[in-house]
């Protein structure tokens, strides 16, 4: 069995068509990299679709229609190229301000055929005139920060995705100014997705 075949069966459940051959590609890019540059952690194919992977996709709940995605400290990926991969009406935005992940990013949307971009800096550099649909950001710290940028750079409608852990949730849960929703990660005891949205004024 090849390493691409192996990932299909894993993820087989879950996707089907061009989405599903677009995650594959995307997991077998993942593990080469990671080999030479430590991109992600994982011990087996298995762990790398479960842990990282189907994990990211649980956002895809957030992403209705079309929009546009910003993804903060993007990393090797995730969960932007997922979303992406799974909502294909919707563009990115995948900031990495670390030249090794940018450049994976950017080979990644080459790859994929991604109607996205790859940006080398932070959050607090983009123009002050950009607005998105979605701001996700996933193992990033500086929450609060990040959600004080971000209520003026959501569209009308928008929100804010957070992955993170019980703790994480009732740190975001105290800004006042948020809608916030919440749902379980699956597989991770205390991980949460949560879900902010900006508060009719």
């Amino acid at each position: 069995m090849t390493t691409g075949d192996r990932y299909r069966e894993l993820l087989d459940e879950h996707l089907k068509g061009e989405v599903l051959e677009r995650m594959v590609r995307y997991a077998e890019l993942l593990e080469l990299w990671s080999a030479k540059h430590s991109l992600v952690r994982f011990a087996e194919p298995r762990e790398l679709v479960e842990r990282h992977l189907l994990d990211a996709l649980a956002g895809a709940r957030l992403l209705d229609g079309r929009g546009v995605l910003l993804d903060v400290g993007s990393g090797a990926g995730l969960p932007g190229v997922p979303l992406l991969i799974a909502k294909p009406r919707w563009r990115g935005v995948l900031l990495e301000p670390r030249q090794k992940r940018w450049a994976f990013l950017k080979l990644v949307i080459r790859e994929l055929g991604l109607d996205a971009e790859a940006v080398d800096q932070r959050y607090e550099n983009l123009p002050e005139d950009v607005c998105f649909d979605l701001i996700t950001a996933r193992a990033v710290g500086g929450r609060k920060e990040l959600l004080a940028w971000a209520r003026s750079h959501l569209a009308a409608g928008g929100a804010v995705a957070l992955w993170t852990t019980v703790d994480g949730e009732q740190e975001v849960g105290v800004q006042g100014d948020w809608r916030v929703l919440s749902w379980p990660l699956v597989g991770l005891d205390r991980g949460r997705l949560v879900s902010l949205r900006k508060r009719s004024t």
